[in-house]
């Protein structure tokens, strides 16, 4: 019986054209997205390979000099793009790509391809997580929404159920013939990406990517499926189409543009960040202080521009004052980045209102291109410079003169620079996603099992009666 609507019911929406012109739109963009996606992924990685390599090799070949010198030049470290960023780019656009590693300070990523954007990626930008997250609910709309309050227009619903038809084989029929058409659109494009990106990786990686995808698929599944059993909850619920279609655009507006801007300014508000001025001035304050009162503690001066400490004990002052910088580097930096994951987790229970606030935040983190991965790159490029300001530091009590007379004048050379190792960073694995965003599968998963309940009970109303 229920292969026997599905049918039926999938003829019927073939038949009527909706599906042929809205859906094949749908899989050109979807086609169009994950192509530009490749591109721009290959694109960005290979010229951030480059990058890197050649910023090292111009640290090696920077000749001798003051090694104070080459660490105040430091060094840049690129973050690389991972595989499934082509599918969803997450916050990638907006948080930068590359950090400087300069002595003293740390530095926030730069050049974030969102300040060369135009106005109109304020609406989004085409990738196959948008097309997925916001297109295909509203085709899943357009053709189901009549699904139910056609049959009850038609006077069949309730001759159907009164024959002896399950409201169970009713409801997954018709579900099953949504389904069915959403995925004829997308599975097999998703393969063929899939299958072509796994013959570019190798086989830890390969692992990694399936383990990822198939989370992904679990994910998009049961947040399509429930706009799916929502679309035949309120057919039934409403009986009219107009009025279904009405309600279930509305809702569609409100959940899919509106509530995610909404949760965004509501987590600013409710977890404000400071601005940079206020930030950098409060951090080079409580970094002076510290490094004031390590002076005071390890060289007995007041502060750390005290002409009382001799030239030769500058290399230990250095290290002194790196250190002490350290720990206020990482409280602030840390307190700052906490926020930021504080305002993620209120979108993401906003997710019980508007599911795709939900799966965004589940959907970046298995791309690898969440917050918390963009964290874990930058506290390994702060490991980085921690790493170069301690070797120049060693460098420079190893070689300090008694007198002092040779602290300007001493060069490294070739050895100090080649002793500094090249900056290597291994992408988190997707157990560490699902670490940060088990919570939005669950939330996913008690959504869907909510509409799929709801709309159990709405086509089973005529037997009630």
């Amino acid at each position: 019986m229920f292969a026997f609507i599905a049918a039926k019911e999938t003829r019927e929406i073939i038949r009527d054209g909706r599906l042929l012109w809205a859906g094949g739109l749908i899989c050109l963009l979807l086609a169009l997205a994950l192509v530009a996606g490749w591109q721009r992924h290959a694109q960005v990685n290979s010229e951030r390979s480059a990058g890197q390599a050649l910023d090292y090799e111009a640290w090696l070949q920077q000749g001798r000099r003051h090694p104070h010198d080459a660490a105040e030049q430091g060094m840049h470290v690129f973050k690389p793009e991972p595989p499934l960023s082509i599918i969803d780019p997450g916050i990638e656009p907006y948080v930068g790509s590359t950090v400087w590693l300069q002595a003293h300070r740390q530095s926030e990523l730069k050049f974030r391809p969102a300040q060369d954007a135009t106005g109109l990626q304020r609406f989004g930008s085409l990738s196959p997580a948008w097309v997925l997250q916001v297109l295909l609910p509203l085709l899943i709309i357009a053709i189901g929404f009549n699904a139910v309050s056609g049959e009850y227009e038609r006077g069949t619903l309730r001759q159907l159920l009164s024959l002896g038809v399950p409201a169970r084989s009713l409801l997954l029929g018709k579900a099953g013939a949504l389904a069915g058409c959403i995925a004829v659109l997308t599975i097999p494009v998703g393969l063929v990406f899939l299958g072509i990106l796994l013959t570019r990786t190798g086989a830890v990686d390969r692992i990694d990517i399936l383990s990822r995808a198939a989370l992904l698929f679990a994910g998009y599944a049961m947040y399509l499926g429930f706009y799916i059993f929502l679309t035949l909850a309120v057919s039934a619920f409403v009986r009219s189409s107009r009025a279904a279609l009405v309600v279930l655009l509305a809702f569609w507006v409100a959940t899919t543009l509106i509530a995610p801007r909404a949760a965004s300014e509501a987590a600013s508000l409710l977890y404000p960040t400071p601005s940079r001025l206020d930030f950098d001035q409060h951090l080079s304050h409580d970094i002076g202080e510290a490094a004031d009162q390590a002076w005071a503690a390890n060289f007995g001066v007041r502060t750390q521009w005290d002409a009382a400490l001799p030239l030769s004990k500058w290399g230990a002052a250095l290290q002194v004052d790196d250190h002490a910088g350290y720990g206020v580097l990482d409280q602030t930096f840390g307190r700052l980045w906490d926020t930021f994951e504080r305002q993620e987790r209120l979108q993401r229970w906003v997710g019980l209102l508007a599911p795709v606030t939900a799966l965004r935040g589940f959907s970046m983190g298995l791309a690898g291109t969440d917050f918390a991965q963009h964290r874990d790159f930058s506290s390994a490029a702060e490991a980085q410079r921690r790493t170069i300001q301690d070797i120049v530091s060693d460098d420079l009590i190893k070689h300090a003169d008694p007198l002092g007379n040779a602290h300007f004048t001493y060069k490294a050379g070739p050895e100090l620079w080649a002793s500094v190792p090249q900056f290597q960073y291994s992408l988190p694995r997707v157990s560490f996603a699902l670490a940060h965003h088990w919570q939005s599968l669950v939330l996913l998963a008690a959504l869907f099992s909510l509409s799929v309940a709801v709309a159990y009970r709405a086509v089973s109303r005529p037997l009630m009666r």
